[in-house]
């Protein structure tokens, strides 16, 4: 630094100097720029829209949870889209943004064909998404997903969509991004940032074989004063996609299981599967999942859930056994670290289909 700037005249030397700040001063912008430059699509999408997604918990009378779903903010005052059968039934519903808790205060369109619900929010200052053209949609063309499957909040899948399917006279969106239950009503993206669809269903039939709705049904849905409980939706014929498990889910997905001394165990865990498909299910296989407050795996359980027979419509509990050891951090009396388990459905068999009515309204 001690050059021809510092033995000059002074009016050089603040000259020099000024130059220098006003180069430093400039760099953390290019930089910045040059890193949105080099992020990829899925990172875009993300950073620009995950503010816009919310998580729903539909909950019955007694404040016991029936769904799991997410949404996402189509207006800057609250308005936010989900499927109806995340919502249905509900005596109300809870959100989760950025945080923040708030309610569902009541539905403003709704359309029990194509499954889809808009809904006025607690929340009235909100940033929403764009909204894309879903009939301009091509086989082959990426997507990403933003949601909260299994209640992991901010979730990013990405992926192609693998077809354009009628069912029962309504067009999906067949996509290869992973989705999980608790992903319904999600947004789906193009690669300009814009919603082309919305999350709906994942079949069973085969991997990353998943559904959306097209976007443009929202445009035509009609305006709605029903309440929560009465935005069933119509049952969706899934002879070509098998069957969905995302209407086959457990309500306590994630649940902390407490405080445990280092060597005691847990011995099992009470879990209520909510069924929500047209089918009479039963022999249920899940993987149970225990983290530490980390995220790292401490131990996992395949359970086969023989005997719970339940029915279209319907919850039932269910014990679960584990023998998971508990674990403990530095410190001493009650500073413990906080777990989690994850319970995940792998499979199911359907005893009794109740049938396809063509008379869908």
């Amino acid at each position: 630094m001690r050059t021809a700037i510092v033995d000059g005249p002074p009016s050089l030397a603040r000259a020099g100097l000024a130059a220098g700040l006003a180069l430093t001063a400039l760099l953390p912008l290019g930089l910045h720029r040059t890193a949105y430059a080099q992020e990829s699509t899925a990172a875009r999408v993300a950073r620009e829209n995950l503010p816009s997604v919310v998580t729903l918990i539909a909950v019955d009378d007694h404040d016991q949870p029936l769904a799991l779903g997410s949404g996402f903010f189509i207006t800057r005052d609250g308005v936010v889209v989900t499927n109806a059968h995340v919502v249905g039934g509900a005596a109300k519903v809870l959100l989760r943004w950025r945080g923040q808790s708030g309610t569902a205060l009541k539905i403003v369109n709704f359309s029990r064909k194509h499954d889809l619900v808009t809904i006025q929010t607690s929340f009235t200052t909100t940033p929403s998404v764009l909204l894309g053209d879903s009939e301009a949609v091509s086989v082959g063309q990426d997507v990403v997903v933003l949601g909260n499957p299994h209640g992991l909040e901010g979730t990013v899948s990405t992926g192609i969509v693998g077809g354009l399917r009628t069912l029962n006279n309504t067009k999906f969106l067949q996509i290869t991004a992973p989705i999980s239950p608790g992903s319904s009503g999600g947004p789906v993206f193009d690669a300009q940032g814009r919603v082309v669809g919305v999350a709906t269903a994942t079949s069973a039939k085969g991997q990353n074989l998943n559904f959306a709705l097209p976007v443009n049904l929202l445009r035509e849905l009609p305006p709605s004063t029903v309440a929560f409980t009465a935005a069933k939706p119509a049952a969706v014929d899934l002879r070509e996609i098998d069957r969905s498990k995302d209407l086959v889910f457990f309500n306590n997905v994630i649940e902390e299981f407490g405080l445990f001394a280092e060597g005691s165990t847990l011995a099992s865990l009470t879990a209520s599967i909510q069924n929500k498909t047209n089918d009479t299910i039963a022999d249920l296989r899940v993987l149970v999942v225990v983290k530490n407050a980390r995220g790292d795996v401490l131990d996992f359980h395949l359970r086969d859930i023989k005997g719970a027979v339940i029915p279209p419509g319907l919850a039932k509990q269910v014990s679960i056994p584990i023998l998971t050891k508990g674990f403990r951090t530095w410190g001493a009396g009650s500073d413990y670290v906080r777990g989690t388990y994850e319970i995940r459905l792998l499979d199911y068999k359907i005893v009794a289909a109740r049938g396809f009515s063509p008379d869908r309204p």
